[in-house]
């Protein structure tokens, strides 16, 4: 919170307890992009007849790989639009519950799938109620986790939510590989039924998790807030007074609503067009570098580049990973989010680029090429866990504003997951052989579209690190150059009768203009 540079107990429980929604969301992208690898899980849902030497064997065609992977972004794109309402007016824990109810449903769902037969599209509907859970855990959680976060520990705070998820992704592929020799159900029924884990303990948990003190504040609810503050640092800091934390809130929400009255299009207006476009853009380039397809595809994706021990090499992939993003709970908050995007985004593109060079310039693919594409893919993997797949989330939830926080959270998400489902639909046809026949060349669209990345980040995405949600939104309405928001004075020295709008992780406080007229000098 803005009064207070180091976490308590209340506030890092809260914020681990709420991370555990994005669990679901790996668990569901682990075992279905391992599953489309399995034969038995082909031969039961598939419809296509392949023969090879004479011998037949069924597998899921391009329309079913394409759709069961599509219609989970489908879901969550739907689950970003139902979770604005639930967000916006009836709080964070509100649209917890809904989530965890919505995954039940779908999990039940999904299960029952295989029992007394095998039923694709059944299979199929119920991972799409499940994304609707994951779609509402997308806004939610990193909102929740920001709002509680002090600036000091924001980075690391949110990064909670990737950590849990690629956990969840971990377990289910664990799980699939551990029965993968049974040619049972069981393979992927197992990793299925890890989905109720979440929303069990989230719906048991709620009591861990008070209500968001911003959230309380913006909506007029003081003495609440007064109390979540009280629960959620106590034994803390000496020093730090809630009175002075309600009394900066108010203030700065004051100055959000003189400024402009709140209202959903407020996304498309002014300062928050700036921050809707910075949220979008991480959110829609993060999908586009390939993030969606090395979830869902990475099993086909191996298998197009001559590997045969893909099992194996996706476990350990996502423990690579995992490595990367644990090291984000450090780097983001010390090195800062514009020189990690940047170079990250350089190094992952190279990667890409090589990787499908490869694949073109050599084939059929030799045992030292091969070696070669899997060590460059390693690195893809540590890099994009260690940049891009934390800070999408770090950066496009802290740069909202308070007027306007969930509709902009989730028109990045929906937009980016949108993305996503484009991606998910057409990279079936554009790889297999019947088709487009790219295989291992599609590396090269993704490749493109990273280095695209670069030039955006640097001209678009200021230095979020250390700065408090108050202190962005006095920077943004101000319209300070995206290279200017670390150095920019904290004090209003040009004009008098400022309103005290919040502390910086330095305990520097910094006051705003009590009106404005966005003109001052850039």
């Amino acid at each position: 919170m803005p009064s207070s540079d180091g976490l308590t107990r209340g506030v890092l429980v809260a914020t681990v307890f709420c991370s555990i929604g994005s669990f679901g969301f790996g668990v569901d992208n682990g075992w279905w992009a391992v599953a489309l690898g399995l034969s038995r899980f082909n031969t039961v849902f598939g419809t296509l007849a392949v023969v090879k030497d004479g011998v037949t064997t069924i597998k899921l065609s391009s329309v079913e790989q394409s759709t069961g992977t599509a219609l989970g972004s489908a879901g969550i794109m739907i689950g970003a639009l139902l979770t604005t309402p639930i967000n916006r007016y009836y709080g964070r824990r509100a649209a917890i519950a809904v989530m965890s109810c919505i995954s039940l449903v779908g999990v039940i769902i999904q299960i029952t799938a295989s029992v007394g037969g095998y039923r694709f599209w059944q299979l199929v509907a119920g991972k799409l109620i499940l994304s609707i859970s994951m779609g509402v855990a997308a806004n939610v959680v990193p909102t929740y986790q920001s709002e509680l976060a002090p600036a000091k520990w924001r980075g690391a705070i949110i990064n909670l939510y990737q950590t849990v998820q690629i956990v969840g992704v971990i377990a289910a592929t664990a799980a699939v590989y551990g029965l993968s020799g049974s040619d049972t159900v069981a393979s992927w029924q197992v990793p299925i039924g890890l989905q109720f884990i979440a929303p069990v303990a989230l719906l048991g948990g709620l009591h861990w998790m008070p209500e968001s003190p911003r959230w309380l504040v913006w909506q007029g609810r003081t003495e609440e807030a007064r109390e979540v503050l009280v629960q959620l640092h106590r034994g803390g800091n000496p020093s730090y007074s809630v009175d002075d934390e309600i009394a900066e809130l108010v203030a700065a929400f004051a100055l959000q609503k003189s400024i402009r009255a709140p209202a959903l299009l407020d996304v498309f207006k002014g300062s928050d067009l700036r921050r809707t476009l910075i949220s979008v853009g991480m959110q829609c380039l993060q999908q586009a570098q390939g993030s969606g397809y090395m979830t869902s595809y990475i099993v086909l994706f191996l298998i197009s580049l001559g590997m045969t021990n893909f099992f194996q090499i996706v476990m350990i992939l996502y423990c690579v990973y995992l490595a990367g993003i644990l090291f984000s709970f450090y780097l983001p908050d010390y090195v800062g989010r514009r020189p990690m995007l940047i170079w990250g985004a350089a190094v992952c593109g190279s990667c890409l680029i090589i990787v499908s060079s490869l694949n073109v310039g050599i084939s059929p693919p030799t045992v030292s090429s091969q070696k070669a594409s899997l060590g460059l893919i390693f690195i893809w993997y540590f890099v994009f866990g260690l940049v891009w797949s934390p800070l999408t989330w770090i950066v496009s939830t802290e740069v909202c504003s308070a007027r306007v926080r969930e509709p902009t959270l989730t028109i990045a998400t929906f937009m980016g997951f949108g993305v996503g489902l484009a991606i998910n639909l057409v990279s079936p046809y554009i790889q297999n052989a019947q088709y487009g026949n790219l295989g291992g060349s599609i590396g090269f669209i993704w490749g493109a579209f990273t280095m695209v990345s670069i030039p955006w980040v640097f001209f678009t995405v200021p230095e979020m690190k250390g700065l408090s949600l108050e202190r962005l939104d006095d920077l943004f309405d101000r319209g300070v150059p995206t290279r200017r928001f670390q150095d920019w004075p904290s004090h209003d020295r040009e004009h008098s009768g400022g309103t005290l709008v919040g502390v910086d992780q330095d305990g520097t406080t910094f006051k705003r203009p009590s009106s404005s007229n966005g003109d001052e000098e850039k």
